[in-house]
């Protein structure tokens, strides 16, 4: 059985949510719906194509009440998701038929289009690329203030008396009295009529003042080539990485992160000292939408809490060097930091690196998992070396998943308990073309710790609950 399919419903579920090709679907399923709207409007009252229309509106705006009720399953706050989500919950309005005059508060989703649009700009260059946000948030209040103008105007045509009538009057008059910034054909007589003009140029001078200002931070973004990128609200993750630190090591870890045997690729968050990504950050074949950087002291409490540690999978902390302090000190801050994050979330997997192994017993007795002496492993590998020339390249290869073979984790599905070890490295070598390396079996304390068994002997007997470690050139699930 793969790891993967032992995960937890809700950790599934959001998995599929937060998915870039479904969050692209709904911001498709948004312009669809605006877009039937605006043809509904066009068309004469009571034709079946209108009707047609409202139906394909009911449905869309149903499945857009599926999704957010399956959000609101999965959020950790609910105070947050309904400040979130305001918007998207007023647009479900018309779902309602005494409520369906209100069918305007369609265009609203136009704000849900917008946010999710500027998780995929963030991972492009150019002058607005440290600037996306403000883009999207530019071009989608434009475009909902016109929309709405000229949707209120068509409906109650008697607000403002045009030349042009329909949806086409109603919507020149929204785009020139954004522009202009004065009614078009002057005052409107009605109070409907004066706050709809009041809202369209209040509107064009902020829309204006967002424009000016993106284009100025954009050329600073370009110049100090600026590069913040994030896939979802930092609330809205979970099963995510941590990674406190940065040194020569990082740049390997993250494409190991993002590597394609690894997919479903999870969402990484990276703590650091300074302003910006680290400049040897790789980007090639990492997907930069589902990297998060916070700047600041990764020992407290409040930055971890934003980072949402204790709703992650996995903590790893990195022996940093961006910053000029003496190895003892930086093992003192990586302690520091491995104890505050088992006080806060003890069930997260969390590996530490160190420079010496003076606090290697305390960090064990806390809790820490998985703890990595780099000095020690160098010395034990180029000691092995020594003794048996060329396996640096079998290192190279099994140590990466990114080309060649490399270690696989998998789950012992029924059938295979009661057998022993010498039967299953027979059916894996000739099925699967893998190596059985050692057998990992849960054990008292945490729900990481498990005692592991290298090369265990061909008698032993698999348990229930027993994890194969293998070497292969893909992952392999065995199945039910």
């Amino acid at each position: 059985m793969s790891l993967a399919a032992k995960r937890p419903l809700r950790e599934r579920v959001a998995q599929v949510l937060n998915h870039p090709k479904v969050e692209l679907g709904i911001v498709a399923l948004i312009f669809i719906s605006v877009l039937g709207l605006l043809v509904e409007l066009a068309l004469p009252v009571g034709s079946g194509a209108r009707r047609t229309l409202q139906n394909l509106s009911d449905a869309l705006t149903l499945v857009f009440a599926v999704e957010l009720a399956l959000r609101a399953w999965l959020a950790p706050h609910r105070g947050r998701f309904f400040r979130r989500h305001l918007l998207d919950l007023i647009a479900l309005l018309p779902l309602f038929r005494p409520l369906r005059l209100l069918r305007v508060l369609l265009l609203l989703r136009l704000f849900r289009a917008g946010t999710l649009l500027s998780r995929r700009m963030s991972v492009y260059g150019g002058l607005f690329a440290g600037t996306s946000n403000e883009v999207t948030a530019l071009i989608t209040l434009t475009l909902t203030i016109t929309l709405i103008g000229a949707v209120t105007v068509h409906v109650f045509p008697e607000i403002v008396r045009l030349d042009a009538q329909g949806l086409e009057g109603g919507l020149w008059f929204a785009v020139f009295t954004l522009v202009g910034g004065e009614p078009l054909g002057g005052v409107p007589q009605t109070q409907l009529g004066r706050a709809v003009s009041l809202a369209l140029m209040v509107g064009g001078m902020t829309t204006f003042g967002v424009f000016v200002g993106t284009v100025s931070a954009g050329m600073m973004a370009v110049l100090g080539k600026r590069m913040e990128i994030a896939e979802m609200e930092l609330d809205d993750l979970s099963e995510h990485i941590v990674v406190c630190g940065w040194n020569q090591a990082g740049p390997a870890l993250v494409q190991e992160f993002f590597s394609p045997m690894h997919e479903p690729h999870r969402a990484l968050v990276l703590l650091t000292e300074q302003d910006k990504l680290p400049a040897n950050f790789p980007t090639a074949g990492v997907k930069m939408e589902l990297v998060y950087h916070l700047k600041g002291d990764w020992t407290r409490v409040d930055l971890l809490e934003k980072a949402g540690v204790r709703r992650a999978s996995t903590a790893i902390l990195l022996d940093d060097n961006l910053s000029p302090r003496p190895p003892s000190d930086r093992d003192a801050r990586t302690v520091l930091a491995a104890l505050t994050i088992e006080r806060l979330a003890p069930e997260v997997f969390c590996c530490a690196q160190l420079n010496s192994d003076m606090h290697e017993g305390l960090l064990r007795m806390s809790g820490v998992e998985e703890i990595v002496i780099g000095d020690w492993y160098t010395g034990v590998i180029l000691a092995s070396v020594g003794r048996n020339q060329g396996l640096v390249a079998v290192l190279s290869d099994i140590l990466t998943a990114q080309r060649g073979n490399a270690f696989h984790k998998v789950g012992c599905p029924k059938p295979w308990i009661g057998r022993t070890v010498g039967e299953a490295s027979a059916d894996l070598k000739r099925d699967h073309e893998a190596i059985l390396v050692s057998l990992e079996r849960k054990g008292a304390g945490k729900r990481h710790h498990r005692d592991v068994m290298v090369n265990p002997p061909s008698a032993e007997v698999i348990r229930e609950g027993d994890v194969l470690v293998v070497i292969s050139r893909n992952p392999i699930h065995l199945g039910a």
